[in-house]
């Protein structure tokens, strides 16, 4: 079998990292953090919620500066190795007191380590592979970080039986974290800028001159806005709207179904990358998204979820295959980690505003609570359709990259 040119160590290291934090981020942050400290510990959902938004906005703030800092001073494969390594110590601590105030802070610092590590990891992406292949490696990274998501599910099914036994997760989740993303410490940063250090305002001012970066970014905000969106409501909207039973395990069924195909659009997305530009994949993305969300308007049988599911796996696959080599194709490789700070900035400001506005629709007092979430969603197809158009004003790459021999 003859092995892709895409795929060298340098470029394997780098995709193991998505695979190594959705496991942290599928275990602590999106299961088991949440379930411990509501269900284990007997706190309210009240401070789940300031946990989340104090560790979202500290990093939304600090991933500017991250980005600046990575690109000069400090270099990003060692930001990468301090926040990840400092991230597995607090998930260590989330469980050992037990008290609010100890496993909150914990909590906290975990998940604005993890968030930053984000930023120096996206930004390592041109020291790891040739610019002719960011398309089919991060593609490739979506699909292993989707696969990361089963070992999550699986560690938490074998460990926890009663919700006495959530805090048991913390251990492994913090192990695997740091043994996969291990290899991605190593990729040489070889992109570091060698001028003066850049400021944040330089590179903001530098956003808002320049044409084709001012519509990615306002794009960028909006479809993460429907995506985030989308993510946090969609197990809900199945049990209330879609006749789907927690109980019987169909949410969770129907989610893993869905991951599946996330994983098989993670590697099609690159594919496409590759051969038609990153602009034309993230549009072929967006097309798909507005006819996910098309679909979620309308009153669908339960059996017509089952369609949606695996389209809207193949479209979330998309979106993190294409938007990061597109802007890798606005920006100078040296000066990656200052704009992929102000991406993770825009994107935490999505997580926000998006559940905001679509939890508002839902407390409006309209029709039936099928309605109501039915408007929720058409609010984000609005989202989708402008942030498309958002995109398709980037202007295209004049020559696309020659394939090589070996070349999927």
């Amino acid at each position: 079998m003859i092995r892709p040119a895409w795929l060298t160590r340098p470029s394997l290291s780098w995709a193991l990292y998505d695979f190594a934090n959705t496991i942290f981020s599928m275990s602590v942050v999106t299961l088991y953090f949440p379930l411990f400290l509501v269900q284990t510990l007997g706190y309210r959902e009240y401070w789940l919620s300031l946990g989340l938004s104090l560790s979202m906005g500290l990093a939304a703030v600090a991933s500017p500066f991250v980005g600046s800092a990575s690109d000069r001073r400090i270099g990003k494969n060692v930001i990468l190795a301090v926040a990840t390594s400092l991230c597995c110590i607090a998930t260590l601590l989330i469980p050992a007191s037990g008290h609010l105030a100890g496993v909150l802070a914990a909590f906290v610092a975990a998940n604005f380590l993890y968030q930053v590590s984000l930023v120096a990891y996206d930004s390592l992406l041109p020291s790891a592979t040739d610019e002719g292949h960011y398309g089919p490696v991060s593609g490739f990274g979506v699909a292993l970080g989707y696969i990361g998501t089963f070992l999550a599910l699986i560690i938490g099914k074998l460990l926890v039986t009663t919700p006495a036994d959530n805090g048991r997760v913390f251990l492994p989740t913090a192990i695997c974290f740091l043994l996969f993303a291990l290899p991605c410490f190593f990729v040489k940063d070889l992109k570091r800028s060698q001028t003066s250090p850049i400021r944040v305002a330089d590179t903001a001012r530098e956003i808002i001159r320049d044409r084709d970066l001012r519509w990615y970014f306002a794009g960028h905000l909006l479809y993460l806005d429907a995506v985030n969106t989308v993510i946090a409501f969609m197990a809900v909207f199945l049990v209330k709207v879609g006749g789907f039973s927690q109980e019987a395990g169909e949410v969770n069924y129907f989610l893993m179904f869905s991951t599946i195909f996330a994983v098989i659009g993670g590697l099609f997305w690159g594919w496409l990358v590759r051969r038609r530009g990153a602009r034309v994949g993230l549009l072929a993305t967006l097309a798909l998204w507005i006819v996910a969300l098309g679909m979620v308007c309308l009153p669908l049988a339960k059996e017509h979820y089952w369609i949606l599911g695996p389209l809207s796996g193949i479209a979330l696959g998309g979106v993190w295959a294409c938007d990061r080599p597109l802007l890798l194709d606005m920006v100078p490789r040296e000066r990656a980690g200052s704009f992929f700070g102000f991406y993770y900035l825009t994107g935490k400001f999505s997580s926000v505003v998006g559940p905001l506005l679509f939890g508002a629709i839902l407390a409006l007092p309209l029709g039936t609570e099928a309605i109501r979430y039915r408007l929720a969603f058409f609010s984000l197809l609005i989202m989708v359709i402008v942030a498309t158009a958002c995109i398709a004003r980037i202007r295209p790459k004049q020559a696309a990259p020659q394939l090589q021999a070996g070349d999927p």
